[in-house]
């Protein structure tokens, strides 16, 4: 029979080999002789707890996929948000160009008027 050294998730250590198993409570802690049943739980109580951590590995996987299929949908989403605020700055800044200049023009219109105001006013003194 060939001779196994697991080493178990709580820090004990099975020994088994030509159908004798000893059990260290640590790695440096001399191993006690205990039976082929009392191994096998061991073993058992082992297989369960680590598939007990596969089982929450593999949920924390489907959770971490899941927020980042989120975050590349919110990616997405504002992305498309951000263009379309741009696009709106761009049409803001092109509306205050046309007022700009339609004040311009108006501004032109006034001192003209102010001159011929000043033009009548000099007429009639």
């Amino acid at each position: 029979m060939k001779e196994f050294k697991i080493n178990l998730s709580k820090g004990e250590v099975l020994y088994t080999g030509s159908y004798i198993c000893t059990l260290s409570k640590t790695p440096a802690s001399t191993p006690e002789q205990i039976s082929l049943e009392a191994a096998a739980e061991k073993l058992a109580e082992e297989l369960i707890m680590q598939q007990a951590m596969n089982r929450e590995h593999q949920r924390q996987q489907e959770v971490t996929v899941i927020q980042f299929r989120q975050a590349q949908e919110e990616i997405k989403r504002l992305s498309k948000e951000n263009d379309e605020l741009k696009l709106k700055v761009e049409e803001q800044a092109e509306s205050i160009r046309d007022f700009e200049f339609e004040n311009g023009n108006l501004e032109d219109e006034v001192e003209e008027l102010q001159g011929r105001i000043e033009a009548l006013e000099g007429d009639a003194k």
